[in-house]
């Protein structure tokens, strides 16, 4: 009898995630809704969905570590196996490993990555000279 209960609870909330649209996707789908759009997705869009980035000052975090992969101060190929690292470590909320290992890159290479709580209250963020 639990079984049918359990069964039927699962098949309810599956039946409702569904009807009600819900989509695993963070980010905007990719390619204009044309045929032939580019199909692949930037590096951003990487992060911050495998992630699970879901937060502002966490999207804001990753679009930081984009940008300084793109002026050449991180390793792209390094970002990407901080990332993997992070979701070996824990799949359901890889986020903060990637922080902790985007951290020790910044330091270790002299790059300034201020930390995910210092971008939710810029109010808190060290005034230069003091």
């Amino acid at each position: 009898m639990w079984l049918r209960v359990a069964q039927s609870i699962v098949l309810a909330a599956a039946f409702w995630l569904f009807a009600s649209g819900v989509s695993a996707q963070i980010t905007q789908p990719i390619g204009n809704g044309q045929q032939g759009g580019s199909q692949i997705a930037t590096l951003e869009q990487q992060l911050i969905n495998r992630l699970k980035a879901t937060t502002a000052d966490r999207q804001t975090y990753i679009k930081l570590v984009v940008q300084k992969t793109e002026t050449g101060e991180l390793d792209q190929a390094r970002v990407l196996a901080f990332e993997r690292y992070a979701i070996r470590r824990n799949p359901e909320f890889p986020f903060p490993f990637f922080e902790r290992a985007m951290r020790f890159e910044a330091d270790r290479t002299g790059v300034v990555l201020p930390p995910v709580r210092m971008l939710a209250n810029p109010a808190n963020q060290p005034r230069p000279g003091k």
